[in-house]
């Protein structure tokens, strides 16, 4: 059995155990931590800001650890083999049982997408800005499903013309296909108000271009909560970046 000598270190995040739940369930069964996708493993969790560094000590999430892990979680898939797991373990499995794989794989290639692709210089965590408001494990999950979303929003508005609905732009007379390259789809409701939701209507998403997209994110980090398109386009129009997002909401009806 591995030997993780890891008292001291943090507990294993949701995210954390998600990608190791992957990893079983791409091998069907434990795998020890000479394997190499449990050293990339590893390596990824080493290397993530998930927690913080005064928090971890030189061996944290080792691959003896991410080997020991495995067995737990597969104690949590196959009950009775001896090892002890958590009640994250339990409620990783419990939301995705073996049956259930490939949307375990979608949501773990989107969290290691995040955690391998972020810069950390200026403006480098634009793109994952509402994950300190959200959880970057909402937050890919959601992502995995905004491609299949995005077409279904695009295919709502095919009789239409395309606009942003903060800034109103609309895409030079291209083909209809560069038109939509333009545009991404945005969650109205809060990422955790659509947790648990079977599916998402067309009816809560907005259109928007790249730029205003990455705009409402970074309003919603700064705010750390959920801003609304209009009270975007309001700041937007208002012309004051620092503008009072308090006074801009006083606005609002």
């Amino acid at each position: 059995m591995p030997v993780t000598q890891g008292h001291g270190n943090p507990d294993w995040s949701r995210d954390e155990t998600i990608l190791a739940l992957d990893l079983l369930y791409r091998h069907g069964k434990p795998v020890d931590r000479k394997h190499p996708e449990v050293q990339r493993l590893s390596e990824i969790l080493r290397a993530a800001v998930i927690h913080p560094p005064e928090k971890r000590n030189e061996r944290f999430r080792n691959p003896d650890g991410v080997a020991l892990k495995l067995q737990n979680l597969f104690s949590a898939v196959e009950p009775g083999r001896g090892l002890t797991y958590s009640k994250t373990d339990f409620s990783i499995v419990t939301d995705f049982p073996l049956e259930k794989k490939n949307e375990l794989s979608e949501v773990a290639t989107a969290i290691r997408t995040m955690l391998t692709n972020i810069d950390d210089g200026p403006g480098g965590r634009d793109e994952v800005d509402e994950v300190f408001v959200e959880g970057r494990w909402l937050t890919a999950r959601h992502r995995s499903r905004d491609i299949r979303l995005r077409m279904r929003l695009l295919e709502s508005r095919r009789q239409g013309i395309l606009r942003c609905e903060i800034c109103d732009f609309e895409p030079p007379p291209f083909d209809r296909s560069t038109q939509e390259s333009f545009f991404e789809a945005h969650h109205i409701l809060p990422l955790a108000a659509a947790e648990g939701m079977r599916s998402t209507k067309v009816s809560e998403m907005v259109l928007l271009c790249a730029c205003c997209h990455r705009f409402i994110h970074k309003l919603i980090s700064t705010e750390a909560r959920w801003v609304l398109p209009d009270e975007a386009r309001n700041i937007l129009q208002s012309g004051e970046p620092k503008a009072s997002l308090s006074l801009q909401r006083a606005k609002l009806p």
